[in-house]
């Protein structure tokens, strides 16, 4: 247990190091790839299974290989598109604070490591606005609101760096009334992909595990900077409420993060036109 619990934090330690820059690649060497997924998150091995059953399926028959040993998508005719995670808040903006005190941050960082797993375990390279709990403000700038805006201003760059890339933001909200539950998903105005997606990821996390839900995704405003801003396909994805008590107690649970990670996931592919059959039941 003790050699178990050190190459866990070993590997967080390793993820914190990576910079946000750095592109992930996928090769075809399933064993390190299974092991690292079950122990970075001691997730239920259903959720494994699906997990490895995706990388399978999708080198099997989604996939094809370049002289680089590279995956690339033979449904899209070409390269898949960079992923971009990013993870709410960080730093002095632990963003909206629920239930029992639970901060939006963290829970933020936990689902986009799941989110940012399954889409390298699948090939596509990913690039993540932060992997620990930090503004990622430029140095220097003094003072919380210019740091949120400086911060802002960084996350966007992210959109710019690729022409080729999908931008998912992950966050959570928070109203007066507790009663206000379920997920909700925009989408930027600029690129007609956004609404596509958004659609798909809405869809899915109502019938994978939010049946209730019967909130529509929604074009998003100038207030959400970033989405609004974006050229490329760009949504943000509340997860829930952490001002009701059954969102803040699903949204802080492993699997229920896995399986939020794994519908958006899911839509992505859906959205890029692999269309694979299987779901959680």
């Amino acid at each position: 247990m003790k050699r178990f619990k050190a190459e866990v934090r070993n590997k967080r330690a390793d993820a914190g190091k990576r910079k946000p820059e750095a592109l992930n690649r996928v090769f075809y060497n399933f064993s390190p790839l299974i092991s690292y997924f079950n122990y970075r998150y001691i997730i239920p091995a259903l959720i494994l299974k699906l997990a490895v059953f995706y990388a399978i399926l999708a080198f099997s028959g989604l996939t094809r290989m370049t002289g680089s040993d590279a995956l690339w998508v033979s449904s899209t005719g070409g390269r898949m598109p960079v992923i971009i995670i990013d993870p709410g808040h960080g730093g002095m903006d632990g963003g909206a604070v629920g239930v029992d005190s639970v901060v939006e941050k963290n829970i933020n960082l936990e689902i986009a490591f799941i989110l940012r797993d399954l889409f390298i375990i699948n090939g596509f390279e990913v690039v993540m606005t932060r992997e620990e709990d930090v503004s990622i403000h430029d140095p220097g700038v003094i003072g919380i609101r210019a740091q949120k805006t400086s911060d802002l201003h960084n996350r966007l760059a992210f959109t710019n760096r690729f022409s080729d890339s999908i931008f998912i933001s992950i966050h959570q909200n928070k109203f007066g009334d507790p009663a206000q539950k379920g997920a909700q998903v925009f989408y930027g105005p600029n690129n007609p992909g956004s609404e596509l997606l958004a659609e798909a990821v809405q869809r899915n996390v109502a019938s994978m595990i939010q049946p209730e839900n019967r909130r529509r995704h929604k074009e998003s405003g100038s207030n959400l900077f970033i989405i609004y801003r974006a050229a490329n396909p760009a949504i943000l994805v509340e997860g829930g409420f952490l001002s009701n008590p059954q969102d803040a107690k699903n949204l802080t649970d492993a699997k229920y993060q896995a399986q939020l990670a794994f519908a958006i996931f899911r839509s992505t592919l859906e959205y890029l036109g692999m269309e694979l059959p299987v779901s959680f039941a």
